[in-house]
């Protein structure tokens, strides 16, 4: 598949990832880099591409989830050594 197709149909849930990781995370720049992570992971998913719109919106909210909780754990870690 084209590389400028995989970026449009990432871009589809860009939205999507970044409303997922601010909920969770309440931290705007937090929120911004577990969204970029996230979309960086699924990018390497070949499935993804050809996943139905469900799917894919399963996929990124599992992996929002899973990338907002790791920079959250982070970053209290971060608090508590300083």
């Amino acid at each position: 598949m084209d590389r400028h197709v995989k970026i449009s149909i990432l871009r589809r849930y860009e939205n999507y990832c970044y409303q997922i990781c601010h909920y969770l995370i309440q931290h705007e720049q937090h929120a911004s880099q577990a969204a970029k992570e996230a979309l960086l992971s699924i990018a390497g998913d070949a499935f993804f591409y050809t996943d139905s719109d469900e799917t894919r919106r399963q996929k990124i909210l599992r992996t929002s989830i899973h990338k907002s909780l790791l920079w959250q754990g982070n970053g209290l870690q971060h608090q508590t050594m300083v």
